[in-house]
């Protein structure tokens, strides 16, 4: 199966997150990791990156730069979306903390990439059911499953792939790169996020899962 593509991690100004509970782990996360790692590592040698052109990893890799240093800069309708979004996606997420932590980075990278957060939300739960430790039969990782050679392509090595702030950078970066790519296309872009172009199936769940979202009419 095609490689899927996607993201990594910032820390804003004024804007730090200490979860020591959750971020550690759960025993059985811990275990799946250990117990995957090698199929990983055979799993990369022989996966390669999607073809990107080097003015789009040029500008992907801006992109994905950490901002300068700046306040939190938090709106009443950010506040309110994350609120409402903490109980849609409670199914998922039990720990308040942690789907605080998700509501707040789809909302920023979602507005940083010129995104729907209910796209970004609905690529979450078909990739991943919103577990930032999955790990797809391919390696993709985290919450929007992306690949580890997005690292090297776009970002830094040291990025780790289950935080999940990094994990919807990556993401919402990439996803951005493929509607660029197709001027706008959201099916085709979907497609080819999945590594499925050409296909209807991928792009169907997300229009699904975005309707459940609460997504605008024309985000669809």
């Amino acid at each position: 199966m095609p490689p899927k593509a996607i993201l990594a991690g910032i820390l804003m100004g004024g804007f730090a997150l200490t979860l020591p509970l959750w971020l550690s782990g759960t025993p059985e996360q811990k275990q799946r990791l250990a117990q995957t790692t090698t199929t990983m590592k055979v799993v990369e040698k022989s996966v390669g990156p999607l073809d990107i052109q080097p003015e789009e990893q040029a500008r992907l890799r801006k992109m994905l730069a950490p901002p300068r240093p700046a306040n939190d800069g938090r709106s009443f309708e950010m506040t309110v979306w994350e609120k409402d979004i903490q109980e849609v996606i409670k199914p998922w997420v039990r720990d308040p903390e942690e789907a605080a932590t998700v509501a707040r980075w789809v909302y920023i990278y979602s507005q940083r990439f010129n995104l729907s957060p209910e796209l970004v939300l609905a690529v979450i739960a078909v990739e991943s059911q919103f577990d930032h430790y999955a790990i797809s039969n391919v390696g993709a990782r985290g919450l929007m499953q992306v690949m580890p050679f997005w690292k090297e392509k776009l970002g830094s090595p040291d990025d780790n792939l289950f935080e999940i702030e990094t994990n919807i950078r990556y993401g919402c970066a990439i996803l951005r790169m493929y509607l660029d790519r197709f001027h706008g296309d959201l099916k085709r872009a979907l497609a080819a996020y999945n590594g499925s172009l050409g296909r209807a199936r991928y792009p169907a769940k997300i229009y699904a899962q975005m309707k459940r979202f609460k997504a605008a009419a024309q985000d669809l």
